[in-house]
């Protein structure tokens, strides 16, 4: 498995650009962890990907992590206000942006 290289994306944003290059491959999963819970980007054999977002419960807190919970989630498509959508809307073929909001629970 390669080491993934953080990479500037813009004046205030960090990431890794994950290729899907099946004979370099990245890892099959990659975590960013923040307080109150993180987010994986799992490749699926297909090459397709599974974005999880996961909160840590209040009750599953253990050593220095921080609960979170999740508090505002958008659907973004094209043409249509966010306030307007539904989970109906994920099959929606102009649907491109998904957001999900978490807060850390002190």
């Amino acid at each position: 498995m390669r080491t993934l290289k953080i990479k500037h994306f813009g004046e205030k944003v960090q990431g890794i650009r994950l290729d899907g290059d099946r004979r370099n491959p990245e890892p099959e999963s990659v975590r960013v962890a923040f307080p109150g819970g993180d987010v994986d980007v799992v490749r699926t054999d297909d090459g397709s990907y599974w974005i999880h977002v996961r909160v840590d419960h209040p009750s599953e807190v253990v050593d220095d992590e921080i609960a979170g919970k999740l508090i505002d989630a958008r659907l973004d498509i094209k043409g249509k206000h966010a306030a307007d959508t539904n989970p109906g809307d994920f099959a929606h073929p102009d649907l491109y942006h998904v957001a999900v909001r978490v807060q850390a629970v002190r």
